[in-house]
């Protein structure tokens, strides 16, 4: 069992994008703590062209060997669409049909993706159930990223869907996490919560991204009350200068 376990750590982790940039006019980075050897979190950096790169994150339901199948087949449906159409809501509605077909509707998935046209100067985005990123810039001060729909493999067709856009960008600030970071709980069985991440990032968005992970790790391990987690914790950040 701890054979198939390791070989099934080893899959998920080719599943994760190995070279992020980072660079001073662009950066990303993530910090991934599984519950078990495996787990149902997935986050992703494609690019598309010289112009253009899809940034995501995804939570399966569940936990285990079975999240970490779900979540290799949901990565291989990704990469396979965003080489056909650039359109959000045309992947989004595909995607929900395969968890739905997968899963026979007995589990579902909480996505959030994101195309940044570096020509154009935009950031187009779907909600799909997922605990709401947080972005930053000049124009719009610091916000939460909520425009989508509701999480996929449950309802086909999707009762509604809404693309978030924001135009004029030539910089900005965007962290996505899972709800294994929220979802932390003290002695006295209250969550992390949204509110402490978003108070961390208002007083430290001039930090280094990687020194803005270890801080939030920082008071999220001394927050919990269990040195066990009770989920996976998937932090995934971007930086555009």
């Amino acid at each position: 069992f701890q054979k198939e376990m390791e070989i099934a750590r080893k899959v998920q982790q080719l599943l994760f994008p190995k070279n992020l940039p980072y660079t001073e006019k662009f950066k990303i980075f993530s910090s991934y703590e599984p519950h078990q050897a495996v787990g149902g979190d997935y986050f992703d950096f494609i690019p598309i062209d010289e112009n253009q790169f899809l940034i995501c994150i995804a939570d399966v339901s569940g936990k285990g060997i079975p999240a970490a199948l779900m979540m290799a087949n949901f990565q291989a449906s990704l990469r396979t669409l965003i080489r056909q159409t650039t359109k959000l809501e045309k992947i989004v509605r595909e995607l929900n049909y395969l968890v739905l077909q997968n899963s026979n509707g007995e589990s579902f998935i909480t996505f959030f993706a994101a195309i940044y046209n570096r020509d154009l100067k935009y950031f187009k985005y779907v909600n799909a159930g997922h605990n709401p990123p947080l972005f930053h810039s000049k124009q719009s001060g610091l916000r939460q990223l909520e425009l989508g729909t509701t999480v996929l493999g449950i309802f086909h067709p999707l009762p509604f869907l809404k693309t978030g856009k924001i135009k004029d960008l030539s910089s900005f600030f965007f962290l996505a996490f899972t709800d294994g970071l929220i979802e932390t709980f003290d002695v006295d069985d209250e969550p992390f919560g949204e509110e402490r991440v978003i108070e961390i990032v208002k007083s430290n968005l001039d930090l280094d991204l990687k020194t803005l992970h270890q801080k939030i790790v920082e008071e999220v391990n001394s927050y919990n009350a269990s040195s066990v987690l009770s989920d996976d914790i998937t932090l995934l950040s971007c930086k555009v200068n």
